[in-house]
């Protein structure tokens, strides 16, 4: 998650082993990302080390996400009853920790424009077996799971040119009486971005709130204390059950590069027979405070799942 030093250029800016330029806008392109796509003045990136998920959004010249390990980036995380031991992981796994590779399979990437796809199969967080203090121990049998996960990126979304449309693909292997999606969830940077806000869809209004944990049925947004900068999302489709929930983290460290605050957009379904695919399409506004509020509450109106 460490925040790396980036180089900025105010013109063009190419990405190399993406193709992509960042034409007329101020981007900040960190070393070690090996996919990006980029429009609107926002960029996003992913790169080997963590299987396609996403260690980089920048807008305005800040990046967003904190990629301290293989548990933070903006990403998808999936869990049944038994919780963090029952965890497939789109980053990563626990041990793969601040390391260079990831336990997840990259089956498939490709970019083209505005627009990022991957598909994977995303370690479990724990080892077959392995302890943690919260759940157990790891209650499956293998490193990577058989949980089919694709994603594609969009950047803008209707009419919005701050607005990010992640559009989510899960296939569940095999039958599951309770199963848990962060669709995605996101870790920012906390050394920004330390405020946190619930918003009223249907009003616009946003009210200031603790870093949690928490959970509401209000999407969350955080951002820093000088409102220059923020990130908030949303559910604005999914289908068969139909369910939404919003959570918050504060996670302080005493490593300075790996304290997070986290959001995330939370789908939850009962009795999911093998071999159903959920789909969700979650809608991530960000820019200065105001501006991802004004994002949030007029997208919205174009749909949400309540």
């Amino acid at each position: 998650w460490q925040r790396k030093k980036m180089i900025s250029w105010a013109a063009v800016v190419c990405v190399f082993v993406a193709l992509v330029c960042y034409s007329g806008v101020s981007a900040q392109i960190p070393p070690g990302e090996n996919w990006c796509i980029a429009q609107y003045g926002i960029g996003v990136c992913g790169s080997s080390r963590v299987a396609g998920a996403i260690d980089y959004v920048a807008w305005n010249g800040m990046q967003f996400i904190n990629r301290w390990d293989h548990g933070r980036e903006l990403q998808i995380a999936i869990s049944n009853q038994s919780g963090e031991c029952y965890n497939p992981t789109e980053a990563g796994s626990w041990n793969d920790d601040t390391g260079p590779t990831s336990s997840s399979n990259l089956a498939g990437l490709s970019t083209a424009g505005n627009i990022y796809r991957t598909t994977s199969y995303p370690a479990f967080w724990l080892a077959p077996g392995q302890f943690d203090a919260g759940c157990g121990h790891g209650v499956n049998t293998a490193i990577v799971s058989p949980f089919r996960t694709s994603k594609a990126i969009i950047i803008g979304y209707r009419d919005m040119t701050n607005a990010i449309s992640f559009q989510i693909s899960v296939l569940v292997p095999m039958a599951q009486s309770y199963l848990q999606v962060e669709a995605p969830t996101g870790y920012l940077n906390q050394d920004t971005f330390s405020s946190f806000w619930n918003i009223n869809l249907a009003t616009g209004q946003m009210n200031p709130v603790s870093g949690g944990p928490g959970e509401t049925p209000n999407p969350v947004v955080i951002g820093s204390p000088n409102m220059a900068y923020a990130m908030g999302a949303f559910m604005a489709s999914v289908n068969g059950q139909q369910y939404a929930s919003y959570a918050r983290f504060d996670f302080p460290n005493s490593v300075a590069a790996a304290a997070t605050s986290k959001w995330s957009v939370v789908y939850r379904a009962n009795n999911l027979p093998a071999g159903y695919i959920i789909n969700v399409n979650t809608v991530i506004c960000l820019g200065s405070v105001t501006a991802t509020q004004s994002c949030m509450f007029n997208t919205a109106k174009q749909g949400y799942v309540r």
